[in-house]
């Protein structure tokens, strides 16, 4: 059935026979049934119905299946916060570089918003910490990259987490921010592909390196992000 639901042969939206004539199609029993299907809603494939109507329904798999997954692995995993930084610095500018290429007005007009409230919250650093991360992923999200997208919003709370490090947030370090933000979103805003990966890469590159002498070993389950 999961195939079935891959290959498009069952088409999002269909309704699933009932459990008793699924029992009599498959040859299984009841509770084996039973268990195909709660797994199958588990995965995101199937969605209840409750009511006289109601039964199972076939869902197509969405970006919220592997946000969910990745989450749950960094949080279970207990991973070491270098292999966050390290992800950050091989996808970030790449996601950058398509944001150039792909970039919308719409887009822009989201990145430039981002950038905006960074700056209008400059002195409260919770809420910078907060506008930082939605600018990043205002980045990914103009590269209309959807694995892209996925992972980097599904290891946003990890990134917030990351940045939220004492004596980290000086005056100077946001101003730093600040201003290589504003160069990358000027290279996306010109599709300069190039200068947006490597301004991008200077601003990650730097900001992993800092945070490196001060970073926890591993991301923590509550999303603190400290030991």
């Amino acid at each position: 059935m999961r195939e079935q639901i891959l290959s498009g042969r069952l088409r999002e939206g269909e309704q699933l026979p009932a459990g008793r004539a699924l029992v009599e199609q498959t040859g299984l029993g009841r509770s084996s049934v039973r268990e195909a299907l709660r797994v199958l809603q588990n995965q995101g494939l199937i969605s209840k119905r409750p009511g006289r109507n109601g039964g199972s329904l076939i869902r197509r798999p969405d970006r919220t299946s592997i946000e969910s997954s990745i989450d749950l692995f960094i949080r279970g995993q207990k991973l070491r916060f270098r292999s966050l930084l390290e992800t950050r610095e091989a996808i970030e500018p790449a996601s950058a570089r398509l944001a150039a290429l792909h970039r919308t007005d719409d887009d822009l007009r989201e990145l430039s918003d981002a950038h905006c409230q960074l700056e209008s919250v400059y002195s409260d650093i919770p809420s910078f910490l907060i506008a930082n991360v939605r600018w990043h992923l205002a980045v990914v999200m103009a590269s209309h990259n959807e694995l892209l997208i996925a992972f980097m919003t599904a290891i946003s709370q990890a990134m917030h987490a990351g940045t939220d490090l004492q004596d980290f947030n000086s005056d100077e370090v946001r101003t730093i921010v600040t201003k290589a933000h504003r160069r990358v979103f000027e290279a996306i805003r010109d599709r300069d592909p190039e200068a947006a990966r490597r301004r991008m890469q200077r601003h990650v590159g730097a900001y992993c390196d800092q945070v490196r002498r001060k970073a926890p070993e591993s991301v923590e389950p509550d999303g603190a992000g400290r030991e």
